[in-house]
């Protein structure tokens, strides 16, 4: 009973799941597909986009122009072999085509090596190239009906009847572009701004390509040329089927010689062209059909374009927020670009009051240098005035000195001794103004003060003393 219940029980979980499921399924699903088909309809190419980037390759012969479609699904071969050709100049074709088999590329994109111009631009012009392609596989019919209509515009405006090395011919209104020799294949160069005379498009104009170089063009006509390529390697192996609107192919080892397009879309063994995601070698495809065509697991262009967008409007709502918010914590103070004016305005003042501040204490550190230099002059003048009345008044204590030396000369020698005496004290008076000259000659070691020269001046030098004027009135008497 008790295993009944529970195997019962079992059951109705797992209906109930199940149910749950298919609710889930049914409600989402609907939301899925809208969003895939808004992201196809952003993903598609308008007709004047699609003229845009075909007009300077839409008069190219046939034969080249499929390898062209074919190898822009596969960008990044492109690129490869590019590389190959830039590091193998030197080499002929064909030993160039025998080298890049062993890269395991598409045979298209080998098929390019020998045509260097055309594979420049396409390895150079990336953007373009991979546009191209996702165009090609996203709509094959309608590419290939962009590429009639250009034609039938080049042939209104008479620029079909100038390309020499083509032959042009015309079935069930279809335009066809093969060259005159059949294994010479020439690539014009030509200005898509005149050869299709008025341009339809005014918004989108066609992708204009630099001259070619070493190409010439002839006298007359718009088409420039280069030396053709004679084809001795697998490449005759594709085709339009204007009638269908699509490419088909054959297989590439069989493809040395010329074969006619109509050969190639009726010979056994042709099909149409599908692409292989191999040799996409991981490069996302531009819309989410295309992706879920070929069940590639990377997300398309479309959708990362998307995402980066949607993150972008997250952060700047966000941002937004935070400046919202920081207004509103502000409560009325000043903006940021007020409070750093104000701060710029304080600083220049501090500036100004620190300049003025530094300029008075120059002036008056100047003030004061001048000022201790008048200080400094008046005091030296001042010493050389004392130097000098100090000089005058030793010359005049000298001389008060010396006279009353001879007026006691004179009173005190007897008239006895007057005739004997007058040779010593002229010797005594020849030798005091010798001391007073040494005196004048060293100032230095004189004392500044008066009473300081009155003590040290030698009475005894200016005439003769109390004693010898004693010993004089003793013989006397």
């Amino acid at each position: 009973m008790n295993i009944f219940t529970q195997s019962k029980g079992k059951r109705g979980q797992s209906v109930l799941l199940s149910l749950f499921t298919v609710i889930a399924i049914l409600l989402f699903s609907p939301v899925s597909s809208a969003q895939d088909d808004t992201e196809n309809q952003d993903a598609n190419f308008s007709e004047a986009e699609l003229a845009q980037m075909l007009a300077p390759i839409a008069l190219y012969p046939d034969s080249l122009l499929t390898h062209i479609l074919i190898a822009s699904t596969y960008p990044l071969e492109i690129v490869q072999a590019k590389r190959l050709q830039s590091k193998n100049t030197q080499l002929p074709t064909p030993q160039l085509m025998e080298k890049a088999e062993g890269e395991e590329w598409d045979p298209s994109v080998t098929a390019l090596l020998a045509f260097p111009t055309v594979l420049e631009k396409l390895s150079e012009d990336l953007e373009w190239t991979q546009d191209l392609g996702d165009a090609f596989l996203q709509n094959e019919e309608q590419t290939l009906a962009m590429i009639q209509t250009l034609r039938h515009q080049a042939d209104e405006a008479d620029s079909l009847s100038e390309m020499e090395n083509m032959q042009v011919s015309r079935v069930d209104s279809q335009i066809i572009i093969e060259p005159v020799q059949k294994e010479i294949v020439y690539v014009p160069y030509y200005d898509p701004r005149v050869v299709y005379g008025h341009w339809a498009w005014y918004s989108y104009p066609p992708v204009y390509w630099a001259p070619y170089p070493y190409y010439v063009r002839p006298p007359y006509g718009h088409f420039y040329w280069h030396r053709g390529v004679h084809i001795s390697f697998n490449y005759y192996f594709s085709a339009f089927h204007w009638h269908k609107r699509h490419v088909v192919v054959v297989h590439h080892k069989n493809a040395r010689h010329y074969r006619h397009h109509g050969r190639i879309v009726t010979s056994h063994g042709a099909q149409r062209w599908h692409h292989k995601p191999v040799h996409r070698r991981g490069v996302a495809y531009r819309s989410p059909a295309v992706k879920h065509r070929y069940n590639s697991h990377r997300p398309s262009t479309m959708q990362a374009k998307q995402v980066r967008k949607a993150q972008y409007n997250t952060i700047s709502h966000s941002n937004t927020k935070v400046h919202s918010n920081t207004k509103a914590k502000l409560n009325g103070k000043p903006s940021h670009k007020q409070q750093t004016s104000n701060l710029s305005h304080y600083n220049k003042q501090v500036a100004k009051q620190r300049e003025q501040k530094f300029a008075n204490q120059m002036h008056h550190n100047r003030n004061m240098q001048v000022n201790d230099r008048s200080v400094n002059k008046h005091q030296a003048n001042r010493q050389d005035v004392n130097r000098a009345n100090g000089s005058n008044n030793v010359n005049r204590t000298q001389a008060k000195q010396v006279k009353p030396a001879q007026s006691n000369q004179r009173h005190y020698t007897p008239s006895s001794n007057r005739q004997t005496q007058p040779k010593a004290t002229h010797k005594q008076y020849k030798s005091a103004p010798s001391q007073v000259q040494q005196t004048r000659v060293k100032p230095s070691q004189q004392p500044s003060h008066s009473s300081n020269m009155r003590s040290s001046t030698p009475y005894h030098s200016a005439g003769p003393s109390k004693s010898q004027s004693r010993v004089h009135t003793k013989q006397r008497d």
